[in-house]
């Protein structure tokens, strides 16, 4: 089996296949902010929302980060009030953005049916839980209204950049499932799945 794999951004939150039970699953990226001191340091190694993570810079040099997994205990970023001088909880929000960069592939998976909350490193687009195979050939979306406007752009006659949310990713899917031969069961496929 074969998979078309460009994508340079994604949404902050994908519906993937859980581990567990099978079910739909969310997973939500981690965030992570540089941590200025070595006092700050020890103070975001004890806490029990953070985990800390030695990396290279652009510039090459190591530096630690402070990584915010969202949902993880539950939680939001309005439950922690003690953070050190210089931070900010917003420091850890998602950007106002729909997609995000690529960076790291950690975060938290919940499933809503097994109840299954824990650390996690997507492996993606394998775990996609919206994913169809024809052809030999894999066709994923990253979570449900995605999926729906892929069902929308694959039965469109004319596709237009404003008419879709999801204009970057669409089109770079690959002709083997815009032709009109696999609409039919690609969308029913799709659908299947959406069900």
């Amino acid at each position: 089996m074969s998979s078309y794999s460009y994508y340079s951004v994604m949404p902050h939150r994908v519906a993937v296949t859980c581990p567990e039970c099978g079910g739909e699953a969310a997973f939500e990226y981690a965030e992570r902010v540089r941590i200025k001191t070595n006092d700050d340091l020890r103070w975001f190694e004890k806490s029990k929302h953070f985990d800390c993570l030695k990396q290279a810079g652009a510039d090459g040099q190591n530096y630690h980060a402070a990584i915010y997994y969202h949902q993880l205990m539950g939680n939001t970023l309005r439950t922690i009030s003690d953070l050190p001088r210089g931070y900010k909880i917003e420091d850890w929000a998602h950007s106002e953005h729909k997609f995000r960069p690529l960076s790291d592939w950690r975060g938290t998976l919940v499933c809503g049916s097994c109840g299954k909350r824990s650390k996690h490193t997507l492996d993606w687009p394998r775990e996609a839980y919206f994913q169809i195979e024809y052809r030999n050939q894999n066709l994923w979306a990253f979570d449900r209204a995605s999926t729906a406007e892929l069902i929308d752009y694959i039965c469109a006659s004319h596709r237009r950049q404003d008419d879709f949310v999801y204009w970057p990713f669409l089109m770079r899917i690959p002709h083997v499932f815009l032709t009109r031969q696999a609409r039919e069961t690609v969308v029913k496929r799709l659908r299947k799945r959406l069900a």
